[in-house]
């Protein structure tokens, strides 16, 4: 099993507490977003690990030797990471960003200013919402660069900043293909199934879909002719003037994605020092 820690955090906090409503408050997450990544857990491990009552839950017996396998490891870990936290704190800038947008910031050169502080800088993957809004409300990241989060509900203290748009293109590997002439590989992201079905629908066409999780996935897919499919521009500039990628003109009008910044209004003061005071 490949279990992200931080789901391992979660289970040991409840566990503690007995109660998912108090780990919440204690991890500074909401309690449908713990809720969430707790049946995520358990999905994973293919067991439960809690019976919920009606003041509480209770650990099942698999979800009891867990927590005795991991608990003082969890413990003495979360500790460390208190204290290193405070160690590193002024030293060390915290981005989460995946790596479409990472790279379209470099080449863009919109990170120079934090790429030549005299900081460290670490970046952290950011595809999973429930993980990023426990990050920025624990203060474990600064913020994070990310398309407008439409479809996640974060945290009160959670607010997201648009620095740009970006634009949704259809794209081929032949400049003479049509929409139905393959299948269509989609990301799978509630607002651009949206768009998607909307143009499939008003257009009367069949189509058959291939779903992927990660945008980087998509391109290779689409180069090597196994499918068209939508993606941002911005972010295969090379390919299309190379001629890997054909973009395919489908939408009356041009279909815009706001890009931004995700952060924690309690830390908007660092935020602004790093980015040129861009929040107001």
């Amino acid at each position: 099993m490949n279990i992200n820690f931080e789901y391992y955090k979660v289970f040991y906090v409840i566990a503690k507490n007995k109660n998912i409503t108090k780990a919440a408050n204690e991890l500074n997450i909401s309690q449908p977003a713990i809720s969430r990544m707790l049946k995520t857990m358990e999905d994973q491990m293919n067991t439960k690990l809690f019976v919920r009552k009606n003041k509480g839950v209770i650990l099942t017996h698999e979800g009891n030797e867990l927590y005795r396998l991991i608990s003082s490891e969890i413990n003495n870990i979360i500790k460390a990471e208190n204290d290193f936290s405070k160690l590193i704190n002024n030293n060390t800038i915290k981005i989460a960003v995946n790596k479409s947008i990472l790279n379209y910031l470099i080449n863009e050169n919109k990170i120079d200013k934090i790429l030549k502080s005299n900081k460290n800088v670490n970046f952290i993957n950011a595809e999973d919402f429930d993980l990023l809004n426990n990050q920025l409300s624990n203060n474990l990241i600064d913020f994070a660069y990310i398309l407008e989060p439409l479809n996640y509900q974060f945290n009160d203290n959670i607010k997201f900043k648009k620095l740009g748009e970006l634009h949704l293109i259809f794209v081929s590997n032949s400049k003479d293909d049509k929409i139905s002439d393959k299948p269509l590989v989609m990301l799978e992201n509630k607002r651009l199934n949206a768009i998607y079905d909307d143009y499939i629908r008003n257009s009367n066409i069949s189509v058959n879909k291939i779903k992927v999780y990660d945008h980087d996935n998509i391109c290779p897919i689409i180069i090597n002719g196994y499918a068209n499919g939508f993606l941002i521009k911005e972010f295969v500039i090379n390919e299309l003037n190379n001629n890997l990628l054909y973009e395919i003109p489908l939408f009356s009008k041009t279909i815009t994605i706001d890009m931004g910044i995700l952060y924690n209004i309690n830390n908007k003061l660092k935020v602004e020092q790093l980015l040129s005071n861009i929040i107001n």
